[in-house]
């Protein structure tokens, strides 16, 4: 029941967004690409809320777990392509006045066949980018919620499809720009109430931490992914109980080990993170 009220009321709206478009909407240029009036703060808004996707709440924390604070380039790596994509293909692209990359191919280099190529290409994109956005509602939904994993995927989709097949671009910016403002307020209103519930001397703490080198006592870790880590000098440990001592160097423990370090033992750094 919590679930089904944090879901429908998003679901909703988004839905309510397509329905509105519906009036707005007259031409092919309405539909494709809003007639060009979207202005450009609703436009940025709708980009953030498109970037701020399951990939990045999901996806780039995955990464970090796995692969360590090194996966934050990945981030950094598509925020780079949407500035490329916003100066090479985006701004020349509204300056020719086409509706589509494949309209704009065309045009550009006056080939039919690059046409035909650039819809290929640009189906085989989305569809790589959609199909983890729906996994992703799908194993969400069966996390908090216990429902099964269809029915995350179906409701995705079905909301995504009714509200761009009756309001079009219109509606996915607003839409979009819509869930940017609602993700924001999920960031900033927790973080400032932690915040506050902390307290001055945990912030301290958490401005100033203390270098942790060296366990203080016994610790056992369990692993639930392969992971790899730099040994910095020779650490006796009991791995699946059995004791062996890892010598300076790469050192990977396998998902479902448990590796049990002793008091005084150095720390591990993991491959791609901090020392």
């Amino acid at each position: 029941m919590g679930i089904a009220l944090a879901v429908a009321p998003v679901v909703l709206v988004t839905l309510l967004i397509g329905v509105r478009g519906v009036a707005a909407m007259r031409t092919t240029s309405d539909f494709l690409v809003a007639s060009r009036r979207i202005s450009p703060l609703v436009n940025s808004a709708a980009v953030s809320g498109e970037y701020l996707s399951a990939a990045s709440f999901l996806g780039v924390a995955g990464l970090v777990v796995k692969d360590g604070i090194g996966a934050l380039w990945y981030p950094v790596g598509f925020t780079a392509g949407y500035i490329a994509m916003l100066v090479l293909v985006a701004a020349p692209m509204r300056r020719s006045g086409a509706l589509t990359v494949p309209d704009f191919a065309e045009a550009r280099l006056n080939s039919p066949a690059l046409r035909r190529l650039t819809a290929v290409v640009v189906l085989v994109i989305g569809t790589i980018y959609v199909v983890p956005q729906f996994r992703t509602a799908g194993l969400v939904l069966t996390a908090v919620g216990q429902t099964p994993y269809w029915v995350g995927v179906v409701l995705a989709g079905a909301a995504v499809s009714v509200t761009l097949a009756l309001g079009g671009m219109r509606a996915a910016t607003y839409v979009q720009a819509f869930q940017f403002v609602l993700k924001l307020l999920l960031f900033l209103v927790p973080a400032i109430w932690l915040v506050l519930q902390a307290g001055a001397v945990n912030r301290t703490d958490a401005l100033n931490p203390v270098e942790f080198t060296h366990f203080a006592r016994e610790t056992p870790v369990r692993f639930e992914v392969d992971v790899t880590m730099e040994i910095r000098e020779p650490t006796t440990v009991r791995r699946n109980g059995v004791p062996e001592t890892l010598p300076p160097g790469e050192f990977t423990a396998h998902s479902q080990d448990e590796v049990v370090f002793g008091a005084g033992a150095a720390v591990p750094a993991v491959r791609g993170g901090a020392p």
